[in-house]
């Protein structure tokens, strides 16, 4: 034996130097050789004798689609893309070539029509179909394959390149497109070429799968569109190492591989490492007499390393996380090959060492239950002769499986398709304006408005100094009251952002758990239907790159009596009622769903948790929707919405950032009337410049819808809208002609038509829906006194005992305009109401309480909860909560409505009589808050007026000297004509005190900015004047040339700080003109006008 052992030995030394001296004479003879033709993607239904020359060897990696031509205009709907192995390039991997005995076989020409391939039989014949059918297509059933064809010379059989040949792959696959992909896999390379890694392999592969051509009017997008591959030998390492790596750019490649057919991939080595001892010095021997180096990267790939089988290990992984599992097979080969044999062709079989390359261990997976045998070595496993080739019907019967099972999808993908196409329907998406008129996602207004709630954890701010709390405006102001304050841009955060890393103290992390409160109507369904939409349409990258999947799920249903009443509640539970209990029942998915969360640890999927509030206080702890309640807070990918009452349960994991949604930006509202109502934005905008009062207003999305679609009608009626007040009773009555119509009113027993109710003034409308208006008046008082905002059936339940409506409610809630449903699909007893705003609820429980003021009838005070009913006389009810901050909007409204009717005066004594704020701001703000819905007129109250507001100019001017502060004066509510008496009066320490708030303002008065310039001419306190510069800095508005002149002035002001503050108060003024002028005497002051541009 060992003598046997010897001889080989020795025979493999002598025939290595032979090799030697052979390959230096082929390497010369071959240097003369010409660089082969660029192969074209030419499509053809067999290959003729002749195939096209390979394509040239580049470097990168380049996809050619063999089937079907890229301008034949086939439909397909997915790819398949076949990658060579080692050493080799297509399309020769792909083609197999009989042997030459078989040449000689004597084949019969045949005359094959190259459209229909019919055999017609004679060329008289074939000439004769063609006249006939040239100018239609021909509708012949294709001949089975046969050695005939309309490329075969006599007596000659043609290559077969099965992922390109009519009659193989394309026939059983014929709507799938099918490229090759060339990636560098020489195994000898040039010598001043650095050496690929793997990744730089695998890298370059992602890149040319992602460059792919998409297909011309595809529903799908390239991204989205499924890859099949097959994957040959090594190019099955490579693949593998490519799809553990793509992340980022290349995230949609690993996204769209749905199925992967291996091919004697090595995924434990070779048998070339039995041989590598000496193989190894004969390929450097080789190609070193080719002036060329040995890939020695590609070559450790085909030996069994701990590294390769930490890929097949990652791989694994991959393939369960990505539900691929079922969508990848493996093939390995049976008959042996001999790599001495390859080196010295006359070897004797004696001592050739014929062996398996990849044997069976090697080439198969452990998740791979019942790979396949082929019986053939390995240089074919690649290679088919025809159709009938049994080991090509185990291929590509894999195939067309694999693609049967991409196209009904794994029950997974089914379940997201669904979710997708049947739970987020466009009307669960709709955005509806008040017309009615459905806004489109993509014109809804894109930015909503979130900012970061400074905590002790996510940068908080330092204490502010006294300095600081004279820029903070005041929490008392109704901007402050409806949330609508513009925050600091260092804590604003872009929604598509929202997940992205963000410092906390000293450490980076990413947020996953986030926590956005908001009031009523300000917008967080139309936020959470903003990221469904965007997550489904991919708009937002770097959210589908970290997410599989959105659920939204509406935390009220958690409520419905048929879910509490089950035992043991779980998630399986939940997607079997949330998404695919309609329009069928799917029980299927949703376990595929739930056993997806389990096996992933929900690291895929991310929860929008909507109406923490709703259900927070409802569940009693320890039961079994609590438990459930608490296992989808504490899940790692959520975003909670909430309304600021809402509270988390204990025991959760942290919350990595707290938000709050606000209204829009002032820059936002330009942009929404240029995109809602671009005929009429300019008007609308001009309007808003001249109300100041009413910005804030509008700032709330719901609110600018509402003026834009009342517009027209203002123009009609001649309403003048210059309180709050006077907007809700103008939104009141135009919702109230469309509501009239929809709940088919008559008027003396004929329907009152959309034409009939345009010209109806207030009575007629109140008296056509006197029934309606009682009810939502009794539901909105009730619900405030309770401090409910969603209505839900009990509450309603017991608001219809109390009012008794004449109507039904679930026929007539879902037509009114002044009502929203969360969940408009559910049935009615499972539904909440709530007003389009919070600010509308309060309006209709001003006007019940104005009722009962003006009838001198008790108000009913009923509590929910315990169904108690209070009668309280009006004025006992203000006495009892005319302080209370949640009733502040109810009482502008009640002096609004009285004042419409000529009965404030009356309501503004109560308020002066006992009991009174003993500190007295409280009060003064009441006064105030309230005197903004007042209009100025001729009236019985102007003396009281005149009294109110005399009082207020004292509280101003006591507030400066008592606090050293002014809060009142920095609320756009305190009246103007008090600003400018308080400032004449005031002492120059007032005065500053006054300013300083007032420069917290977004504007201010045109009296007070006349009156304040013109202490600039005579001014001589230093402060007063930088003070007084500061406020008319922050004027957006155009100025007069006389103010201008003012400012001018003091760019020449002996006190430095005031130059600077004028220059400042100057710059990039679009209206400071030419005419202004300027003493040149002072270089100071040219250099500065220098530095600080007019515009």
């Amino acid at each position: 034996m060992n003598s046997v052992r010897v001889g080989q030995a020795i025979f493999l030394v002598g025939g290595t130097i032979a090799l030697y001296v052979l390959l230096r004479r082929l390497a010369h003879s071959r240097s003369a050789s010409s660089t082969p033709a660029r192969y074209g993607s030419r499509h053809e239904g067999r290959l003729s004798d002749s195939p096209p020359q390979s394509p040239q060897r580049t470097k990168g990696v380049t996809l050619c689609q063999v089937y079907p031509p890229p301008d034949s205009g086939t439909k397909t709907d997915v790819d398949i893309i076949a990658i060579h192995g080692l050493d080799t390039k297509s399309p020769d991997t792909w083609l197999w070539k009989p042997k030459e005995e078989s040449h000689k076989q004597k084949v019969v020409p045949s005359f094959i029509c190259p459209r229909c391939k019919q055999d017609m039989g004679t060329k008289e014949a074939l000439e004769t179909h063609l006249a006939v059918d040239k100018d239609r297509i021909c509708n012949f059933e294709e001949l089975p394959f046969s050695t005939s064809s309309a490329n075969l010379e006599e007596g000659k059989k043609a290559p077969v390149n099965w992922l390109k040949d009519s009659h193989m792959l394309p026939r059983r696959c014929p709507t799938a497109r099918i490229f090759t992909c060339d990636w560098p896999a020489d195994l000898l390379e040039q010598p001043d070429f650095i050496q690929k890694t793997i990744e730089e392999f695998a890298r370059l592969l992602l890149a040319g799968i992602e460059s792919r051509p998409p297909v011309p009017n595809d529903s799908l997008g390239k991204d989205d569109r499924p890859i099949v591959f097959i994957a040959s030998c090594l190019g099955g390492i490579i693949l593998m190492k490519a799809l553990v790596m793509a992340s980022h750019e290349y995230l949609s490649v690993k996204r769209a591989t749905r199925g992967i057919v291996f091919l004697a991939t090595p995924f434990r080595g070779t048998s070339f490492q039995d041989v590598a001892k000496w193989a190894e010095p004969g390929l450097r021997a080789w190609a070193s007499v080719r002036d060329k180096n040995v890939s020695g990267n590609l070559l450790k790939q085909v030996k069994s390393t701990f590294e390769l089988g930490e890929l097949v290990r990652n791989f694994t992984t991959l393939c369960r996380e990505n539900n691929l599992i079922d969508h990848v097979f493996a093939f390995y080969e049976t008959q042996t090959s001999s790599l001495l044999q390859k080196v010295v062709p006359w070897l004797p079989d004696s001592l050739s060492r014929k062996q398996l390359l990849v044997d069976q261990l090697s080439a198969t997976l452990d998740f791979v239950p019942h790979p396949l045998p082929l019986e053939r070595r390995h240089v074919l496993m690649n290679k088919f002769c025809d159709p009938d080739c049994a080991d090509y019907k185990k291929v590509s019967g894999k195939i067309e499986d694999l693609l049967r099972k991409i196209r009904e999808g794994t029950p997974l993908a089914q379940a997201d398709i669904w979710i997708r196409d049947k739970h987020y329907t466009e009307d669960k998406l709709k955005v509806e304006r008040l017309s009615g008129e459905a806004i489109s996602m993509d014109h809804c207004y894109i930015n909503l408005a979130i900012i970061e709630q400074p905590d002790k954890t996510w940068n908080r701010p330092e204490p502010r100094s006294e300095a600081d709390s004279a820029t903070q405006s005041s929490p008392f102001s109704r901007s402050a009251r409806l949330r609508v304050e513009t925050p600091d841009e260092n804590i604003q955060v872009e929604l598509p952002s929202l997940f992205n890393p963000r410092k906390r103290g000293d450490d980076v992390v990413q947020p996953r758990r986030i926590l956005i409160r908001g009031r009523a109507g300000v917008g967080k369904t139309t936020l959470c239907k903003k990221i469904v939409y965007e997550f489904i349409r991919r708009t937002w990258s770097q959210w589908n790159e970290l997410f599989d999947r959105v659920l939204w799920v509406p935390l009220r249903h958690l409520k419905l009596d048929e879910r509490r009443q089950m035992a043991g509640y779980s998630f399986l539970d939940l997607f079997r009622h949330e998404y695919f209990s309609l329009p069928n029942q799917r029980p299927d998915l949703a376990e595929a769903l739930s056993n997806t969360l389990d096996e992933t640890k929900s690291r895929r999927t991310l929860f929008i948790l909507d109406g923490l509030d709703e259900i927070s206080q409802d569940l009693s702890d320890g039961s079994d929707m609590f438990r459930f309640l608490k296992e989808l807070l504490d899940q790692p990918n959520v975003i909670i919405m909430s309304r600021p009452s809402g509270t988390l349960p204990t025991g959760l994991r942290g919350i990595d950032i707290e938000l709050e949604t606000i209204g829009f930006y002032p820059d936002q509202i330009s942009e929404y009337l240029e995109r809602i109502v671009p005929e009429k934005a300019n008007e609308i905008h001009s309007f808003l410049q001249g109300h100041v009062l009413l910005l804030d207003l509008v700032r709330i999305p719901v609110q600018l819808d509402a003026l834009c679609f009342i517009w027209d009608e203002r123009l009609d009626s001649g309403i003048e809208l210059d309180t709050m007040t006077a907007i809700y009773r103008a939104i009141e009555h135009t919702l109230w002609k469309k509501d009239i119509v929809q709940l088919e009113k008559t008027d003396g027993g004929e329907p009152v038509t959309k034409f009939l109710i345009h010209r109806s003034d207030r009575h007629e409308i109140e008296k056509l829906a006197e029934d309606e208006i009682c009810f939502l008046e009794g539901l909105a008082f009730t619900g405030l006194y309770n401090d409910v905002i969603d209505f839900e059936s009990r509450h309603r339940n017991d608001i219809t005992t109390l009012l008794k409506p004449p109507f039904l409610l679930d026929k007539i809630l879902p037509r009114l305009s002044f009502l929203r449903t969360s969940d408009p699909l559910s049935k009615y007893h499972n539904r909440s109401y709530h007003f389009l705003h919070l600010t509308y609820q309060e309006y209709f429980a001003a006007r019940y309480f104005v009722r009962q003021w003006k009838l001198e009838s008790p108000v009913k005070c009923l509590t929910l909860s315990g169904g108690q009913i209070e009668n309280m006389k009006p004025i006992r009810f203000l006495q009892k909560h005319k302080y209370d901050p949640r009733y502040d909007i109810f009482w502008r409204f009640v002096a609004g409505l009285l004042d419409d009717d000529g009965e404030a005066l009356g309501f503004f004594q109560a308020i002066e009589a006992e009991p009174r704020d003993l500190l007295g701001p409280t009060h003064q703000r009441l006064v105030m808050h309230c005197l903004s819905e007042i209009q100025r007129k001729e009236s019985t109250f102007r003396d009281l007026r005149a009294k109110l507001e005399k009082q207020l100019e004292q509280w101003l001017l006591f507030e400066c000297g008592f606090t050293q502060n002014s809060w009142l004066t920095r609320e756009m509510e305190c009246p103007e004509l008090v600003l400018a008496n308080a400032l004449e009066r005031a002492s120059e320490d007032a005065r500053l005190i006054l300013l300083k708030s007032l420069s917290t303002r977004t504007t201010v008065p045109s009296s007070v900015i006349d009156l304040t310039s013109l202490w600039l001419n005579d001014c001589i306190s230093g402060r007063l004047c930088i003070a007084i510069l500061r406020i008319l800095r922050q004027q957006q508005k155009e100025l007069p040339d006389t103010i201008l002149q003012s400012i001018a002035t003091r760019l020449e002001d002996d006190d430095g700080y005031v130059r600077e503050a004028a220059i400042k108060a100057l710059q990039g003024r679009a209206d400071c003109k030419q005419g202004i002028q300027l003493s040149d005497d002072i270089r100071e002051i040219r250099n500065n006008l220098g530095n600080y541009p007019f515009s």
